[in-house]
């Protein structure tokens, strides 16, 4: 546990895609919305409008989880988009911004229990922490509230924010690991000192295995 010079391995943990089935809870939200009869206001409204107009010969509806984790592969990629997930990319946070039940209700991913008995055998559960980036406020005290609800972790060991390149300096004496379904929160992770672990497949018992196995051979 006590490597490379460091006092000690602190392991973080994202939440969306690690441990909450975020895409699936996205996917319903979305095709709610989309095959729907609900008259949204002002911008919300319109983008809607754009995406139930929309008939290209790529459009894929229902939206899928797989959809979604391919568009955000892409989009973090930098990759040109077809016209479908454009629009969709548009739309997607609409029907989850300022949306504290949504967050509140997301289903746990399958896996996320083992992979945080894992990493509390492997580096002590004192040293395993919660990182995730939020989208709004009601998503902040949403993902708390989750977290309370779904996880053993206290409101000590919860770190909620954008910048997660700023947390490694926080633990200068410590090596930072961070578990992340984005390649994006890796690089950024890094960039700072510390070291990353892509969660995949995400939201999965695969991918909790995979991360863990990875875990093992690094400490």
């Amino acid at each position: 546990m006590e490597t490379s010079g460091k006092h000690r391995t602190i392991v973080f943990l994202d939440m969306d895609g690690v441990l909450v089935d975020f895409s699936i809870g996205l996917a319903n939200a979305l095709n709610k919305d989309i095959g729907g009869n609900i008259d949204y206001p002002r911008s919300r409204g319109k983008k809607l409008n754009k995406v139930k107009a929309y008939t290209g010969p790529d459009k894929v509806f229902p939206i899928t989880k797989e959809f979604l984790v391919n568009l955000l592969k892409k989009r973090d990629a930098k990759q040109e988009l077809t016209g479908w997930e454009t629009v969709i990319k548009r739309y997607q946070y609409s029907p989850i911004t300022d949306n504290y039940d949504h967050w509140a209700r997301l289903p746990k991913a399958d896996g996320a229990d083992y992979l945080i008995r894992g990493c509390f055998d492997l580096v002590g559960e004192e040293n395993v922490y919660v990182l995730s980036a939020p989208v709004d406020e009601a998503s902040i005290d949403a993902k708390k509230y989750w977290l309370a609800k779904n996880t053993p972790f206290p409101p000590e060991r919860i770190i909620i924010r954008e910048d997660k390149d700023a947390v490694p300096p926080l633990f200068p004496d410590s090596r930072c690991i961070l578990i992340d379904d984005r390649e994006k929160y890796k690089a950024l992770f890094s960039s700072s000192g510390g070291e990353g672990i892509i969660h995949t497949p995400e939201a999965s018992m695969e991918g909790a295995k995979n991360s863990l196995l990875t875990l093992s051979r690094m400490i």
